[in-house]
């Protein structure tokens, strides 16, 4: 699963990175962000509830090699959800069955796939004799900003206005991300730039095949505070490295 991520970087870096044609918000709103979380669950989407929605930019593509980056909702709101946050989570979509699981279906049937950027993710590792689990940043070591493969739905709440929603991409662990999550072995998908147009545009069978475990060559995970538990916690040194007498 990917539960929690970041965004550690400016605006025009994304717009820079991911080709960006055209934006419908204001970005700066969606940078430097260090602790990501879903929307809380039963959560109406309407005017009154906006603060408390997490909303996060995608980006989106065309056959004409044009990329929009909007800002969606997140976790994904199925269509039958009408507009409120799912009572249970929909903020991650297995790779093996999004195709045919009610929530995902018709994404991916339309071809509503996004890239959603992102500069790290967190993830949680059970120890022996321990009360809590140890949490540990994930990053790339030659991308500043990764690309999490996701699918977007839109919908329309009871004021008549429209939204976007998104998932983030899960498939099993490679081996450094299965001895961390070390429950349930999975990982976000990660599209590498040269993929990008592929995930967005490309036919369904050829998109699929890039929603694969990511090898472990060029990712780097950092032990850190368990600060990184409380998803209000938004501030910086929520990703420092612990040092060993810190771990001790």
């Amino acid at each position: 699963m990917c539960g929690r991520f970041n965004i550690l970087t400016d605006a025009e870096a994304l717009l820079s990175i991911f080709e960006i044609m055209n934006v419908d918000f204001e970005l700066k709103a969606y940078t430097h962000q260090y602790n990501i979380s879903p929307s809380p669950r039963n959560t109406q989407i309407n005017e009154e509830n906006a603060q408390k929605l997490t909303q996060i930019p995608i980006v989106v593509g065309n056959k004409h090699g044009q990329k929009t980056m909007l800002s969606a909702i997140w976790p994904l709101v199925p269509l039958w959800a009408g507009d409120c946050v799912p009572k249970y989570s929909t903020a991650n979509a297995r790779s093996e069955t999004m195709t045919q699981k009610a929530s995902f279906r018709n994404s991916w049937r339309k071809s509503q796939r996004c890239l959603i950027p992102a500069s790290g993710f967190y993830e949680w590792q059970k120890l022996p004799d321990q009360p809590r689990k140890q949490p540990w940043h994930i990053y790339h070591t030659e991308q500043s900003v990764m690309s999490f493969a996701g699918l977007w739905e839109k919908g329309t709440n009871t004021e008549g206005e429209s939204f976007v929603s998104c998932a983030i991409i899960t498939t099993q662990a490679n081996e450094m991300m299965s001895e961390i999550h070390n429950t349930n072995h999975r990982m976000p998908v990660i599209i590498d730039p040269q993929f990008r147009e592929l995930w967005l545009t490309g036919e369904s069978q050829e998109a699929y095949s890039l929603a694969a475990t990511y090898g472990d060559g060029s990712l780097k995970a950092d032990r850190i505070s368990t600060k990184i538990n409380n998803p209000r916690y938004t501030k910086n040194d929520c990703i420092e490295t612990l040092t060993a007498v810190d771990i001790q």
